[in-house]
């Protein structure tokens, strides 16, 4: 049971100091993902002492007890023992005992025989003489005494609840941290996805902006052309322009939406994009297309750089399974040959 009350301290301990802000997981593990783990844990726990509190609580038997014969031959059960009031010690009691495999045993290892395995020895001994006594074709006896001194009997519970209750605890871990790692990826996903579409997202903006169009209507032209489209994988450059044109069309102050706009994207491209936006609406900046269009080429230049490493990889994930059907090619070409020869 203590492991139980352990595990809910401390999934208690972590859900309030995660709760008061003394925890800091950042970049371990989010909101949702501690929100996870709490709950897995608490539930399995829950549901591991249930199990616990009916049947995995010890028995303790001070007056004997009596235990049934199977039909099917000797089983096993496991005991511990108590001598007066002593230290309890682990015993294996073997329903109907086995005096032949006893014997033996006894034989071979009656030299190297510790006081402790002695003392178990002789208690087995006590034990089969006294179902000798009881000769009960039904029941096997455990006696209350030995050599005048009070035999307490203990009937471990059962550990399904513990081991559950652990299983739950590494469950909830483990699927914190994977929850973890699919939302890196996906962010992962996502700054690679920005940094691919900026180039065409700038030329475009560009080109509108030295077609005439404000900003803002440059803005909104993107954000309809994309609405229109409905790419099955949407683009989260512009899904953040959509909302940059909502946010002003519901009254947000057009610098302010720019703002915003960069942060919410995050990359430092988006950032210098939304810093020339707003010093073209405070200083009215008359080389605001020259700027776009210089940061443009830039752009493109950093993406065949990227799109270079992205094929140099490729390329070096694909050395191993070309490595591989190396070695499937000259198996096809050796082994006939090595057959040939070694069959002539």
């Amino acid at each position: 049971m203590w492991v139980h009350v352990v595990i809910f301290m401390a999934t208690a301990g972590i859900g309030i100091a995660w709760k008061a802000g003394w925890l800091r997981l950042d970049g371990f593990a989010d909101r949702e993902s501690i929100r996870l783990f709490l709950i897995v844990a608490v539930c399995g726990n829950c549901l591991g002492m249930a199990l616990t509190m009916t049947s995995g609580v010890r028995e303790i038997y001070t007056d004997g007890y009596r235990l049934e014969k199977e039909t099917t031959g000797a089983y096993t059960e496991e005991f511990e023992v108590s001598v007066d009031g002593q230290d309890a010690e682990k015993i294996d009691v073997q329903i109907p005992e086995k005096e032949s495999e006893e014997g033996q045993a006894a034989e071979k290892t009656e030299k190297e025989e510790s006081p402790e395995e002695s003392r178990k020895k002789e208690l087995r001994e006590a034990i089969e003489k006294y179902n000798e006594i009881k000769k009960d074709p039904d029941y096997y006896y455990l006696p209350k005494d030995w050599k005048g001194q009070k035999l307490e009997w203990q009937k471990p519970g059962d550990t399904t609840g513990t081991l559950i209750a652990a299983l739950s605890l590494f469950a909830a871990f483990v699927l914190m941290l994977k929850k973890t790692r699919e939302e890196q990826e996906a962010s992962a996903k996502r700054a690679e996805q920005l940094l691919m579409d900026y180039p065409s997202l700038i030329l475009k903006f560009t080109l509108l902006i030295q077609a005439g169009m404000t900003a803002r209507r440059a803005f909104q032209k993107m954000a309809s052309d994309y609405m229109r489209s409905q790419p099955v994988k949407g683009h989260f450059a512009y899904e953040m322009i959509v909302l940059a044109c909502r946010e002003m069309d519901s009254g947000v102050a057009e610098l302010e939406a720019y703002r915003r706009f960069g942060e919410r994207c995050g990359q430092m491209k988006y950032k210098t994009f939304s810093t020339i936006l707003i010093q073209n609406l405070q200083k009215g900046s008359r080389h605001m297309a020259d700027l776009l269009e210089q940061e443009a080429m830039e752009a493109w230049d950093e993406r065949k750089r990227k799109a270079r490493v992205l094929g140099e990889a490729a390329a070096t994930k694909l050395l191993i399974p070309m490595i591989m059907m190396l070695i499937v090619v000259m198996a096809i070409i050796m082994i006939p040959a090595f057959l040939s020869f070694y069959g002539q």
